[in-house]
């Protein structure tokens, strides 16, 4: 058989068949997006632990992080003795999908322990469960990741996905954010918040089942990892040619601000709800069945704008300006009906990066790293890019805890009444909360949309130019 004729040979996907690969992104955004929103809430006003040990939990697991993802990566990516018969992603996301699912229950079941009196058995309780919960998160995240890009290997086909990745993408954040309120605001207790984990940990696992058909590699995949495409670097010059690429350094650092964004307006949804609208269920609700219509709406809107100009790169930049000025108003609304308004339009803004980012942007910085080092080891890639999950957390965590400081927002205090009975200075602490999901939100965006129209180099010449290389190589 002809090495090359295998090489570029791509399968054409039924739609099924890619939905079904798109159900990935329910079960990753229904979990993360459930954690981003109540996890700090969680420990911060029911457990009742101190902002800073939160802070202090992610700044080791961080360290530990970023040593552990590109090893994984650079582990995982080499054929075995069952990767000609069940392909070399398909049996890592088997083994480590469903005790993800199960972990994020384990996130919500600290031992009942008062902090006040104790903090460190429920404080080694989080950095325990967000290890076993990152392990198995970065298993999946780093083979999905990188089949994604070998399985859709055209720019045509990449485009086809995003638009599946898009509309599941955000069902699933809906989903992920519209579930946790029905349980806590019924009794905002550490029961409520275990049965919530618990709800969302047997949804999630239904929908990784439905998974696990468009993850299976067909036979055109399995023989390109016996090719030359696939010869591996070692993991010091793997890394090293992950941190020369200019590619990769500038959308990590941009893609980086737009986690840290949205993540600090995830988490700070709940606070605005409580300690500021005073409200239940049914408004936060509303909030962001609001924001993801927006959303939902924009990708039509961006795709269209897409395929008229041709040009994702400034697509994406123009997205990013808009998405900034759209996050302005957040921080001074005066009623509910602005408010909803103003998070409309954060979501009609957020489609674009949204839609674009992973499929096509992170698909296009993939080949640009196989073009520059000759060898497919996108493995090295997805292990870095899966950091940006933590590094997130860990910089949310870092300016809540500085504004909660400033602010003087005490532990363990769940309702609007119980702030005002504490004598704190509740103005004081409601403009801390609404710079949090305003004003600091969009600063760090603004930065990282700046350094991505600046520096960012893969324009639409240069996309095809790498396209053009890797049919010329044989990829």
């Amino acid at each position: 058989m002809n090495q090359t004729e295998v090489e570029v040979k791509e399968t054409i996907y039924s739609n099924l068949n890619i939905l079904s690969f798109s159900m990935y992104q329910i079960v990753w955004s229904i979990i993360v997006s459930a954690l981003n929103l109540t996890y700090f809430f969680f420990y911060h006003t029911v457990v009742g632990l101190e902002p800073i040990l939160i802070f202090l939990a992610m700044a080791i697991f961080m360290v530990w992080d970023s040593i552990n993802e590109p090893l994984i990566g650079f582990l995982v990516d080499r054929n075995f003795k069952w990767t000609r018969k069940w392909g070399r992603r398909f049996p890592w996301v088997v083994v480590s999908i469903i005790p993800w699912c199960l972990s994020f229950y384990l996130i919500y079941t600290p031992p009942n322990i008062d902090p006040a009196i104790n903090p460190w058995p429920v404080f080694g309780w989080l950095i325990m469960s967000f290890f076993i919960f990152d392990t198995c998160v970065t298993l999946l995240d780093v083979n999905v990741g990188t089949l994604r890009a070998d399985k859709f290997r055209s720019d045509a086909q990449r485009k086809r996905y995003s638009k599946f990745f898009g509309p599941v993408d955000m069902i699933a954040v809906a989903l992920g954010t519209m579930i946790p309120p029905l349980f806590l605001f019924l009794g905002n207790t550490r029961a409520s918040y275990a049965l919530m984990a618990a709800i969302i940990a047997f949804l999630t696992i239904i929908f990784a089942i439905l998974f696990l058909p468009g993850v299976r590699e067909d036979k055109n995949i399995i023989d390109r990892y016996y090719s030359k495409e696939y010869e591996r670097m070692s993991f010091f010059k793997g890394m090293k040619e992950v941190v020369k690429q200019k590619s990769f350094m500038v959308f990590y650092a941009s893609y980086t601000t737009f986690g840290i964004a949205t993540t600090l307006m995830t988490a700070m949804g709940l606070y605005m709800v409580t300690f500021i609208l005073n409200a239940g269920e049914d408004v936060f609700i509303m909030l962001m069945a609001t924001f993801l219509i927006g959303a939902m709406i924009s990708v039509v809107l961006w795709h269209k704008y897409l395929k008229k100009i041709n040009n994702t790169k400034k697509v994406y930049t123009i997205g990013g300006f808009v998405l900034c000025a759209a996050l302005i108003p957040l921080s001074f609304f005066v009623t509910l009906v602005d408010f909803l308004i103003f998070f409309f339009i954060a979501g009609l803004a957020m489609g674009c990066i949204w839609t674009l980012g992973v499929p096509v942007v992170l698909s296009d910085v993939q080949d640009d790293y196989v073009v520059r080092t000759g060898k497919n080891q996108k493995g090295m890639i997805l292990g870095t890019w899966a950091l940006i999950g933590r590094f997130t957390s860990f910089f949310d965590e870092l300016l809540i805890t500085i504004v909660f400081a400033i602010t003087m927002f005490p532990a363990g205090i769940s309702t609007l009444q119980g702030l005002i009975d504490s004598g704190a200075n509740v103005a004081l602490i409601q403009w801390g909360l609404r710079f949090l999901i305003g004003i600091i939100p969009m600063c760090i965006l603004l930065l990282g949309v700046l350094v991505f129209w600046k520096a960012y180099p893969l324009d639409p010449e240069k996309v095809a130019e790498n396209k053009a290389k890797l049919e010329e190589i044989g990829f």
